[in-house]
């Protein structure tokens, strides 16, 4: 199962249940004492999503995958003890509360590991139903947005750089209008807390690098941009999908090995070029955070440092 019917089937029930944006990165110091692979693991961030199968939020029933269930308080520890990485991404579906208390508890956590959030994916349910941010209810787009700004909240709260939001809608929309719309009032108000929007390469209107562009060029790219994932696009257009959005790209890229692709290809395994996106992302420049998101069939544990250890490779 991938990471949007996870998130069609659990968000609702997740969702329902002034830290500064750079922390001090002393933790990491014995490591610097190792060589030159701690300055790569400075360019790299581990995803939640990695380890979904031990959240209970997305655990999915069928799943043969054993493992202590995780707490995303426990989670900054865990990364930086095991792969010795404090850059974080931290998805929306995996906070259990977004009460004051939970919040300073998670940014306690965050500051005993010595980590800073880089990124938060966010989910909804009505991305993948065609609506979301391009819903054409205005009363309802209307709480699309206001949701979202509740996360940007979240996220200048955590010292997150940036928030990711689905836009929604399908690949058969041609106007782009709305979502222009969305993404300029949700930049606008990053703006004014710190927090970038972006846009990953995600399905639906997200599944069109060209829609994608379109949004962030009309939204306005210094507090708009893009988010992309090496595993999202069909092997035919991946790479150039991909050369599309790393020029909008700032922060934080996806970088995988293999990712089920999901309906839209039959739940079959993909293979793709690993080199071949890395070199991509630094034809462009990106000088961004590199997040390890693993989501195949291998043990999760030993599939995140599988990519952590490519991404140490060609960085």
């Amino acid at each position: 199962m991938n990471r949007r019917t996870f998130i069609r089937n659990a968000a609702a029930g997740a969702l329902a249940a002034g830290a500064a944006s750079q922390f001090n990165l002393t933790r990491a110091a014995g490591d610097e004492a190792k060589g030159s692979g701690a300055d790569k693991l400075r360019r790299i961030a581990v995803t939640t999503w990695s380890l979904h199968a031990f959240f209970p939020q997305t655990k999915d029933m069928g799943s043969k995958v054993q493992g202590e269930m995780l707490d995303l308080r426990k989670f900054p520890e865990l990364i930086a003890d095991r792969y010795h990485i404090h850059n974080l991404e931290l998805c929306s579906a995996h906070f259990e509360s977004t009460e004051p208390s939970y919040l300073r508890d998670l940014k306690e956590s965050l500051q005993k590991a010595h980590a800073r959030v880089i990124n938060m994916p966010v989910d909804y349910p009505h991305d993948w139903d065609g609506k979301g941010l391009c819903d054409p209810d205005d009363k309802q787009w209307r709480w699309e947005i206001t949701e979202r700004k509740k996360w940007i909240d979240i996220g200048a709260e955590l010292g997150s750089q940036s928030i990711r939001p689905n836009p929604g809608g399908t690949t058969k929309m041609t106007d782009m209008s709305r979502p222009i719309a969305a993404y300029k009032e949700l930049g606008e108000y990053g703006k004014s807390k710190g927090v970038k929007v972006l846009i990953e390469n995600h399905g639906n209107v997200a599944g069109k690098a060209e829609n994608i562009v379109a949004i962030i060029k009309g939204a306005g790219p210094k507090w708009v941009g893009a988010a992309p994932d090496f595993g999202n696009f069909p092997e035919e257009g991946r790479y150039h999908g991909l050369e599309l959005l790393f020029p909008y790209a700032s922060n934080v890229c996806h970088a995988r090995y293999e990712t089920p692709g999901g309906a839209e290809m039959k739940g079959k395994l993909i293979s793709f070029d690993f080199a071949r996106c890395m070199k991509i992302s630094q034809a462009t420049g990106f000088k961004g955070v590199y997040s390890a998101e693993f989501a195949g069939i291998a043990d999760p544990y030993e599939g995140t440092q599988k990519i952590i250890d490519a991404l140490v490779k060609y960085l």
